[in-house]
């Protein structure tokens, strides 16, 4: 029988995790950090043993890592040392688990620099470093992997920022990976070189893979270039080190939008500057417009029509529907994230006002219900 043997339960902090569930595209990052503990044991183990030239054959072939359970208090992964039953005490004495736990603790410091602005040479080389362009590549703003949540004041936090710092801290490394949410127009198609090009709203061409199990999607937007055909993509974006995207590393999701998507529309909202009405008009912030974005995603109904989106002269936006002879507006306040419904019966001049948290997910749901009620549902 297997031995199992705790050896790490980082913490999971974020919206996502507070089920004490973790999604599986955060379990990726989860198994290449096993990768990375093993590279960093054996090279441990070398520097305790400077006569060896390699490390013992069979070294790491039967000790893996495994997730033994979810502890609560966020979502907090138990993971164990798990040693063959096979496995002798010959093949797998007690410094070769010594070296594991070496590499488990220089990880740990090395995110803690990476947090605390603090030399990061002579703690990983630059090949450990490396990895992590794979590890917290899932990771969204606000989230983040507690390696050692235990110690409060330096718990090894690994977020987007201190996984951009450790990544680029490797000499070799010009690029690095995040997913990426796009959307644009497919304006051209090359098969023999197995790409396309994606155009941004500001204009911007992006090349990405034409991979087979998107053939057809990416084809039928290509087709639609020149009737506004937009797509949205999920994927794997490669980016520079100043932090702009340069291509498409993979696909994971595309699928043809809306002609009234709200995320496009406020894509095109993002290039306002200020003074855009006539010297007046201010634009709204970018950091508003994603939050608007994200919350639609979330909480608005798909079988319910879109509305079209006006920017104000203020820096907000203004939602409006054309139901039959109705008129419904919500206009927004993006900084305080409130809202105010009003209701034209165009035959009647009859009107109806209510007020909006786009901050409650109930709020939302009375929007749906307002407007499911105006379509006869």
């Amino acid at each position: 029988m297997a031995e199992l043997i705790p050896f790490l339960d980082p913490r999971l902090v974020g919206e996502r995790f507070e089920q004490h569930s973790i999604p599986l595209e955060v379990l990726k990052d989860l198994a290449v950090l096993e990768d990375l503990i093993i590279d960093v044991a054996k090279w441990h183990f070398l520097k305790d043993n400077p006569e060896r030239q390699r490390v013992p054959k069979g070294f790491s072939d039967q000790i893996t890592l495994n997730v033994n359970g979810i502890d609560e208090g966020s979502a907090i992964p138990r993971i164990v040392l798990c040693i063959a039953g096979g496995a002798t005490a010959t093949l797998f004495p007690n410094d070769h688990r010594d070296c594991l736990e070496k590499a488990k603790s220089s990880i740990i410091s090395a995110v803690n620099a990476a947090e605390f602005d603090e030399p990061l040479d002579s703690i990983l080389t630059d090949s450990h470093l490396a990895y992590f362009d794979r590890i917290g590549r899932s990771l969204r703003d606000g989230e983040s992997i507690e390696l050692d949540y235990k110690d409060t004041e330096r718990p090894a936090r690994l977020n987007k920022t201190t996984r951009r710092k450790l990544t680029l801290s490797a000499a070799s490394i010009q690029q690095l990976t995040e997913e990426v949410s796009l959307r644009g127009a497919i304006c051209e198609a090359d098969q023999r070189k197995g790409r396309f090009e994606l155009e941004l709203v500001d204009n911007t061409i992006i090349l990405a893979p034409i991979q087979s199990e998107h053939i057809a999607t990416i084809f039928e937007a290509f087709k639609g270039y020149q009737n506004g055909l937009r797509v949205g993509i999920e994927g794997i974006g490669v980016f520079a080190r100043n932090g702009g995207l340069k291509n498409i590393e993979s696909i994971e999701q595309i699928s043809i939008l809306d002609a009234m998507d709200v995320g496009a529309r406020l894509d095109e909202l993002k290039l306002l500057k200020n003074g855009w009405l006539e010297g007046r008009g201010r634009a709204p912030k970018t950091e508003h417009l994603d939050w608007l974005a994200e919350s639609f995603e979330d909480y608005y109904p798909d079988e319910i029509p879109a509305p079209y989106l006006y920017p104000t002269e203020g820096g907000d936006i203004q939602a409006e529907w054309s139901i039959g002879n109705l008129e419904a507006s919500l206009e927004i306040n993006l900084k305080h994230r409130t809202s105010s419904w009003h209701l034209l019966e165009l035959d009647t001049d009859d009107e109806n006002e209510t007020e909006l948290d786009l901050n409650s997910p109930e709020d939302w749901f009375k929007l749906a219900k307002l407007l499911k009620k105006l379509l006869g549902e």
